[in-house]
């Protein structure tokens, strides 16, 4: 009995020397568990923080920038198809409304194509019908709002539409009528005729409309 507790003083201070030496594997074990232990709270889920953001579940439209053309809003005098005509904007309290609905037929808008603002041949026989009427009734003044459609930027959109609005002026006053009487606003792709996001909401959307002055 005392040869057998001599032993196992022995081997329990040989297995003691060894976990003080770092040598025994159980000790090795726990020292690696706790080197690795850091390293995968690391890139743990639940102890990292990762901001995603969710991709839309419906695209979002593009809206594509039209290259030619690279004139700014702030222009004060624009190129129309009969020369250059001064902007004509609308002064202090002007208010301006629709025409009623015996007037329709004759303040009716004016389309154009795609990135253009001269008066197609079709259109005009409506601005000849307008001239003809403000000829006729002299107290009269309107205004003339240029519209786009969406293509383009915000920027280009509102030269273009004063392009548009600026060549109907132009054209109307080569029918005769006084340019005191005719004003003009852009309001680019900011006032839809149509909301849709197609070409036959566009080709509504590219026009001139009419205003009567109160």
């Amino acid at each position: 009995m005392k040869l057998e507790k001599v032993i196992c003083v022995a081997l329990s201070a040989v297995i003691l020397s060894l976990m003080l030496s770092g040598c025994c594997p159980y000790s090795k074990k726990k020292t690696a568990e706790k080197e690795i232990q850091p390293a995968v709270e690391a890139v743990s889920p639940q102890k990292t923080a990762i901001v995603q953001r969710e991709e839309p579940s419906v695209p979002l439209p593009v809206k594509p920038d039209i290259e030619k053309g690279k004139a700014t809003s702030a222009e004060v005098k624009i190129a129309t198809t009969g020369g250059e005509i001064p902007v004509a904007r609308p002064e202090g309290d002007m208010k301006f409304v629709e025409p009623g609905e015996q007037l329709k037929e004759i303040f009716q808008p004016i389309y154009f194509d795609f990135d253009r603002y001269n008066i197609r041949t079709s259109e005009q026989s409506k601005l000849k019908i307008l001239a003809e009427y403000l000829r006729k009734n002299s107290e009269i003044s309107i205004l003339i709002e240029g519209h786009c459609d969406e293509r383009g930027t915000d920027e280009y959109n509102l030269v273009l539409g004063e392009k548009r609005a600026l060549s109907t002026r132009n054209f109307l006053i080569g029918l005769g009528i006084a340019p005191a009487r005719i004003y003009t606003i852009s309001y680019g792709e900011a006032r839809p005729a149509d909301p849709g996001h197609n070409e036959e909401a566009w080709t509504k959307n590219r026009r001139a409309e009419f205003k009567i002055k109160q």
